[in-house]
């Protein structure tokens, strides 16, 4: 009897043991994430490994949508590159994210009433710039070839920061000066809404938005997070 009550306390002991280690040695889930720039970076990392999850699209969904409205958490200004749809880079559903898309970025009058409509009335906290690598439109500018039609009309936009760009880093070349033009376009860009969008100024000023700038890299799926100099409303 005696050595029956002790295998079985052996047995429980060791099966304590088995649950505690295996708890251990489990992958620790990822928390639910709130704070905005954090579900995006968490999505965008979830895209990157191919690990997608599936955001709902059933009609409860669709329905809730049409019948309590929109509530995106951020607006996502990008290019209209069909190779960079955000709500699939940061893996985010009906109503997550309110897009404002031209090719090459251009912030004209009708962007700037766009985002001022998400964070006035929608009261989106957050405003993500988005640039990416390889994009056919500024490469055009950077050849300075002659383009027909409208198309000179979007590459004009990035003529300051081209300059700015062969000025202060005369030595870079090729790819290189490509991707520092890019980065540079995109802080640009939000530079650009905040001195032209007294709405924009005033909700940021007052706690309610902030930016957040990136360059996503088309072939390893990554978005890279630019630093904002910390004067840049400044200027």
């Amino acid at each position: 009897m005696k050595s029956a009550v002790k295998a079985l306390a052996v047995g429980i002991v060791a099966a304590v043991i088995g649950v505690v280690v295996g708890r251990q040695l489990a992958p620790t889930p990822k928390p639910i994430l709130s704070e905005p720039l954090a579900r995006l970076q968490y999505g965008n990392e979830l895209f990157a490994k191919g690990t997608l999850v599936p955001p709902k699209a059933d009609e409860m969904t669709r329905y809730k949508l049409q019948t309590e409205g929109q509530h995106p958490f951020a607006v996502v200004v990008t290019c209209a590159d069909s190779r960079t749809p955000p709500e699939f880079l940061f893996n985010q559903g009906l109503g997550d994210l309110f897009v404002v898309r031209t090719a090459g970025i251009v912030i004209s009058d009708e962007v700037l009433a766009s985002i001022e409509y998400a964070v006035a009335y929608l009261k989106v906290p957050l405003i993500v710039v988005l640039g990416h690598t390889e994009c056919d439109l500024l490469q055009h500018a950077l050849s300075a070839k002659p383009l027909e039609g409208h198309l000179p009309l979007l590459t004009k936009h990035f003529e300051p920061v081209i300059r700015q760009v062969r000025s202060t880093h005369p030595h870079l070349k090729g790819e290189a000066r490509l991707s520092r033009v890019t980065q540079e376009h995109v802080r640009e860009a939000i530079r650009t809404i905040y001195q032209r969008s007294a709405i924009v100024r005033k909700h940021h000023q007052l706690g309610k938005v902030a930016f957040a700038a990136g360059v996503y890299h088309l072939r390893e799926g990554k978005v890279e997070w630019l630093k904002l100099p910390e004067e840049w409303t400044d200027k």
